[in-house]
Formats: C-alpha cells, structure tokens, sequence
C-alpha cells in the first residue's frame, strides 16, 4: 500500500501505443494528467522514446485494476529495463543495482549496508567469498513469520503489541481468529511478514482453517510457537506440528508473563498488556532470520535478482 504506483509502460509503436491506451500522445519530457481508461486520474510521464511512466493512486485494488485494463488493452508485460537505463544518473552497473534494489528495500536496517554494495564490489578481488545473499535479500523481500498456538492463547495481542496499534481482532472468545491475519510489522528494524494463524488445540474443531493455514505454514521462514507462560505445554498439537519443514526455524515465547510464569524453558517470555519481553522478542526474531553476523559481515553481497 502506498501513494502512487509506478508502471513502466513500454512503446515499441508509439501511434499504436497511444491509441491503445486513449490517451494524446506525449513528447518525450512531457508530463500529463489524464483519466485512464476510466478509473483513475493518473499522472503520465515520458522521459524516453521507448517507454512511458504511469502514476495512479498506489493502492493495491487500483493498481491491480490499472494492470488489468493495459493487459486488456493490448499492452501485455514487457521485458524488465536494464539497470543502468532506468538509473542513468548511476556511476555504474554497481549503484544502478543498488539503486534499484533501495527502491525496494522494506527493512531500514538494510539501508546503509545496501548502500555501501558498490564501494565493496568496486574494490572486489579475483576469488573472493560473498556474504550470505539467501539471508541477507530478506532485508529486501520480508521474511514471513507464522505465529502459531492454542486458541485463546494471545497471538493476536502479541502481534498488536509489536506493531503498537490495533491490527488483529482480539476477543476473550476461543478461536476468534479463524482465518490467517497479515500485517507487516518492523521488528527491531527488519521487515517481516507477520501472519497471524487460527488457534488450535484438542477442544477446538477443525475445520477448512487447516487446509487454508497449510501453504503458509509450509512456506514460514520462521514458526512463533506462543505458548502461555503458566503452561507446562511444550509442543505444538500434532495437526500443526506436522505442517511444519524440518528445517523451519521456531522460537518458542511464553505469553501473558504478567500473570505468573512456569518453569517450562523458553526462548523469551513478554506480555502484550504491560509490554515487558515485546523489544526483546522482536529483537530474538530479527537475529533468527538476519543474525548481527550477517550485517557485519564486511564481504560483498550479491544483492540483486539476476
């Protein structure tokens, strides 16, 4: 969700192009508002002979909807530009990628390590090892954490109080939750995914949740396994548990800390009423997907797609 949208539209036939999209053609340096195609006001930008730049208002739905009506149109995808075209101000191929991949940098804690990409690959020598690309692109494209557990047992006021407002429905009712809630949080400056599943354990029945949650459990980057502090229960029901990889990292948080604490081990415990252990389980979930380590690492990091 943003402000504006930027799509980059392609002209291999200018006339042609124009006509497709109902719209007076635009000399190159030319910037016009126009109603496209009866959706929205969008502001149009042609820069170059070979491409024109479309400015809708950013949200999702409109964007998806202006998508739509070019593919309807005639205008189909094209092949992505050349960094260096879209970046023509850039020293070289080095900060035209790292530009590129700023502009979709959700994590401020990738900003200056990003930022420093160029003067490391620059200075690069002949068999050199990489820093750690799978870890650290989750810098650019946020990791997603599932939160799993009991019913009732708090998930949806964990994830509000990481974000610090109002994002998950809560209720003192078991299973309020019964689909998966999303939301991006900033947790201690990583970006994540947070998705936030339906509660389960043997007094609730389940049902298509099961089947809705399974794909997003299987493609976690990391498990929250909420479990209340007072609990003596240290594993997952066996209908979650089975859905998880192997290899899928879990933190194990004990919630509601403020109502007393058992003597099952834990990763963290914090409570969503008084806040105490929140900083420090964000910070727990940040290491687990990008370790101190990572960032410091002074390698080169091959950061861009391909």
């Amino acid at each position: 969700m943003g402000a504006v949208s930027v799509l980059r539209v392609s002209l291999p036939d200018p006339d042609r192009d124009f006509d497709l999209l109902k719209i007076r053609p635009l000399d190159v340096g030319q910037i016009r508002l126009v109603s496209l195609f009866d959706l929205d006001d969008v502001l149009i930008a042609r820069f170059d002979e070979e491409s024109l730049l479309l400015m809708p208002h950013g949200g999702i739905g409109m964007t998806r909807a202006i998508s739509k009506a070019l593919s309807d149109a005639g205008i189909g995808l094209g092949p992505e530009s050349p960094p260096m075209h879209v970046y023509p101000e850039a020293e070289d191929i080095h900060e035209a990628r790292m530009l590129k991949s700023l502009a979709q940098m959700q994590s401020p804690l990738g900003v200056d390590l990003l930022m420093e990409q160029p003067t490391r690959w620059r200075a690069q020598k002949k068999g050199q090892d990489f820093a750690d690309a799978g870890v650290l692109r989750r810098l650019i494209e946020p990791a997603l954490v599932v939160a799993m557990g009991n019913a009732n047992i708090g998930k949806s006021s964990l994830v509000n109080a990481l974000a610090g407002s109002s994002v998950a429905m809560v209720s003192d009712h078991a299973g309020t939750t019964r689909d998966h809630v999303g939301v991006m949080l900033d947790v201690a400056g990583l970006a994540v995914r947070w998705v936030d599943t339906p509660g389960v354990d043997a007094d609730v029945e389940v049902g298509d949740e099961l089947e809705l949650v399974s794909p997003i459990i299987e493609r976690a980057d990391l498990v929250v396994h909420a479990i209340d502090s007072r609990d003596g229960v240290e594993v997952l029901d066996p209908r979650l548990l089975s859905l998880i990889p192997t290899e899928t990292p879990i933190i194990r948080v004990g919630v509601r800390s403020d109502l007393g604490t058992g003597a099952v081990p834990m990763d963290c415990r914090c409570s969503s009423k008084t806040g105490a252990g929140i900083a420090e389980l964000a910070a727990l979930v940040r290491e687990r997907l990008v370790p101190e380590e990572a960032i410091n690492d002074p390698r080169p990091w091959r950061f861009w797609d391909s």
